[in-house]
């Protein structure tokens, strides 16, 4: 079950949203991450992505642990050759004019286009999230088990927008159990016609003055995604990109095939060297490759999918960026090892 599912379901009555969706949403992202494969489905409505939207702001707080590299179960290599082509990851639809100094968004969305941004600063803490929907928000929906203090109506560049404060409970470094209450502001007006934006600010920008300046500095300018592919297959595209640090794509006519990309934490990083005893399932042997004129690894890895009697098998890479920064592939063998190498050259990053 995907996140999506897994949040649609909770409902009005679970622990909803900024707390009670914190489990369910840390544990589907960690299995994407870890390598489950996510499986398509019709796009849920706008109001079920406003409340997908405001969970991933905790599952952001969540996502601390040590992730473990599984072999997804997958296909098996189709009978039709990858031919990689240009490929564009969906854009962000907004930005902010002049730039919040100090901080960076790292995106989240799916294969119509990023619907939230989180701007962070250079150590990983949120300041406030940005998300972008064509219908107003259910603000009573949205905040159904928090704690609200007040909710106000005010003016955004004239527009009239509301204004609500309260306060959410913070994750313990378990990411499963609640330590203290975090106080919270969000703002939501119509930046333009069909075009609703909610801003959700915590510290400093929990200020209400200054989530404001925030919002009067929004302009309809897109944003490329934190993490790109530039290249991919041909019959290939999107399903999810999570916190400027995943990317998922699936073969549009086999979508149980799939292609991810992920930037794991500095402490989650598993070194060169023992690559093959931490991925789980068997291994081949450890290729030295060369990806963006840095060492990289490449692993042939046996998944736990069968055919014909016999486990298929998929391509994990780490390589790295030319500033160092460490990114993981796991791609089917429908690769050749030159495609593999091809396309982690055209993954970039703009943190």
């Amino acid at each position: 079950m995907n996140t999506v599912q897994l949040l649609r379901d909770a409902g009005p009555e679970g622990p909803a949203l900024a707390t009670g969706v914190r489990t369910a949403a840390r544990a589907a992202l960690l299995a994407e991450i870890e390598g489950a494969q996510p499986r398509r489905s019709r796009m849920p409505s706008r109001k079920v992505r406003w409340r997908i939207g405001i969970g991933l702001v905790t599952a952001a707080a969540a996502w601390g642990a040590a992730v473990v590299i599984a072999a997804p179960d997958g296909p098996g290599t189709p009978a039709e050759s990858v031919t990689l082509v240009d490929f564009h990851t969906p854009t962000f639809p907004l930005s902010l004019d002049p730039e919040p100094e100090g901080l960076h968004p790292a995106f989240t969305g799916d294969a119509t286009g990023s619907t939230f941004a989180e701007y962070e600063d250079h150590a990983g803490n949120r300041s406030f999230l940005m998300a972008v929907g064509e219908d107003e928000p259910d603000l009573d929906e949205l905040n159904a088990g928090l704690e609200i203090d007040q909710e106000r109506e005010v003016s955004v560049d004239g527009q009239d927008a509301t204004l609500v404060r309260g306060s959410h409970g913070v994750p313990c470094e378990d990411g499963l159990s609640m330590c203290g209450t975090r106080d919270f502001t969000q703002l939501v007006w119509e930046f333009e016609d069909e075009v609703w934006v909610l801003l959700e600010g915590e510290g400093v920008y929990s200020d209400p003055d200054r989530l404001i300046d925030v919002a009067e500095s929004v302009v309809d300018r897109p944003q490329r995604a934190t993490l790109t592919a530039e290249l991919a297959p041909a019959g290939w595209s999107v399903v999810l990109f999570k916190m400027g640090r995943v990317l998922i794509l699936a073969n549009d006519s086999f979508e149980a095939q799939t292609i991810t990309v992920q930037v794991p934490l500095p402490q989650d990083v598993i070194p060169a060297d023992q690559l093959a005893d931490q991925l789980m399932g068997v291994t081949g042997a450890s290729i030295p490759v060369t990806v963006h004129g840095r060492p990289a690894t490449l692993v042939d890895q046996q998944t736990d999918y069968m055919v014909d009697g016999e486990f298929t098998h998929q391509w994990f890479l780490q390589a790295q960026f030319e500033d160092g920064r460490v990114y993981e592939l796991q791609v089917p063998d429908a690769f050749t090892q030159q495609q593999v190498l091809e396309f982690a050259e055209a993954v970039t990053y703009h943190p």
